[in-house]
């Protein structure tokens, strides 16, 4: 009765972790969006230093690496990996008719490739006395990467639009009114039953209002009037942090939960590295593609799945090279996984480079449960020898 109980309160908390990982999601994508439109840079670049941290993964690792595992560790590196593409990325396929991406996420869907090929590598001709050699490559790349990402977007705080401070002075303006509920609309989508006009693919950070003459007409009285201190912009910021704290804290509950069900139900680590523990983590990744899907956001899509990636192979593979045992580090690592592994980065890209459609998202996640299948099916129970 007592494993009962047991598996029971952790079925409980998974249920309970999903609800938070839809609030969390919810409020991250819509952040997102609307703190690149205040920037004047593209979505793709805010989502790969925000929603790509794989923050949660890390310190899966993390605690594996420091238990003596390194086999969970890298088979949930792996897992996560193939799952934010054929499990994630393809639900954000799913729902949307088409989708096209800009250049920025044809760069880093390029720069995913190369440094999922780079740790392929790394783990079959590197012996294992110079492991440590690689950890340092990767988390040299991924300083690299951060340094890249983080300079993009302050060239584009720099590089403000021609009309910008047009409509800079129209927020202003409206986020100074009487009325006590403006005080959302700094970082909200402005909310106007009748006046409100907007596609229905559109970002609705970018929705425009439309006022009625006598809003016009107080707005620019309102303008010879001395001049107000614009709402705080930082709200956008701690909105979007809470957004990705309530990821960070349901993919914890989840995965801590994921894992003792798998030990109830008798599986081995390996399998619960590679499958259930990686399919538990990246549950976030899940919800922010199916956000990015239904609000027609591909910029956002991309960067959840190509930062995530980018932050496993660089900063998380870094960890396991370096402190991670070098002798039991790939035990069981098959030919199949790291073909698997390669060839989901390398879909993501022809993907990203021709355009996406509904029925490709249906193909990769067919891909996935294969995937999936093949790996419990070939009864990859080392762990149990």
């Amino acid at each position: 009765m007592a494993s009962l109980d047991l598996l029971l309160f952790n079925l409980a908390c998974f249920v309970a972790g999903l609800f938070v990982l839809e609030y969390g999601a919810d409020r991250f994508v819509d952040n997102t969006a609307i703190l690149a439109t205040r920037l004047n840079v593209s979505p793709t670049l805010v989502g790969l230093l925000t929603c790509g941290a794989e923050w949660e993964e890390l310190v899966v690792i993390a605690v594996a690496v420091g238990r003596g595992e390194p086999s969970l560790a890298l088979g949930n590196l792996v897992g996560s990996s193939i799952a934010n593409v054929l499990a994630s990325f393809s639900l954000g396929l799913l729902c949307m008719k088409t989708s096209t991406f800009d250049r920025s996420s044809k760069l880093y869907a390029t720069t995913l490739l190369g440094l999922t090929s780079f740790f392929l590598l790394f783990m079959y001709l590197i012996p294992p006395r110079l492991k440590w050699l690689a950890g340092v490559v990767s988390m040299i790349a991924f300083v690299a990467y951060v340094t890249s990402v983080a300079s993009l977007i302050y060239k584009g705080t720099l590089a403000a639009p021609e009309d910008d401070s047009d409509s800079d002075s129209d927020d202003d303006v409206n986020s100074n009114g009487s009325s006590s509920d403006e005080d959302e609309h700094t970082c909200e989508p402005k909310r106007l039953s009748r006046s409100r006009s907007f596609s229905p693919g559109s970002n609705p950070a970018n929705c425009e209002l439309v006022p009625s003459a006598p809003a016009r007409v107080g707005r620019r009285a309102r303008s010879r009037g001395p001049p107000r201190e614009a709402k705080p912009f930082w709200r956008c910021i701690v909105r979007l942090l809470v957004g990705l704290a309530a990821l960070l804290l349901s993919s914890y509950i989840i995965s801590h939960s994921a894992g003792t069900i798998a030990d109830e139900l008798g599986l081995s680590e390996t399998v619960v590295g590679m499958t259930i523990l990686s399919v538990a983590t990246t549950l976030p990744e899940k919800f922010i593609a199916i956000m990015g899907g239904v609000r027609h956001q591909p910029e956002i899509l991309v960067a959840n799945t190509v930062g995530s990636n980018i932050f496993l192979v660089t900063l998380c593979a870094g960890v396991m090279f370096i402190w991670g045992d070098a002798e039991k580090l790939g035990l069981g690592f098959t030919f199949f996984e790291a073909l698997a592994m390669w060839a989901s980065s390398a879909l993501v890209l022809l993907v990203v480079l021709g355009g996406g459609k509904r029925w490709i998202g249906a193909v990769f996640l067919g891909l996935y449960v294969a995937f999936f299948t093949v790996e419990f099916v070939n009864g990859r129970r080392l762990d149990e020898d």
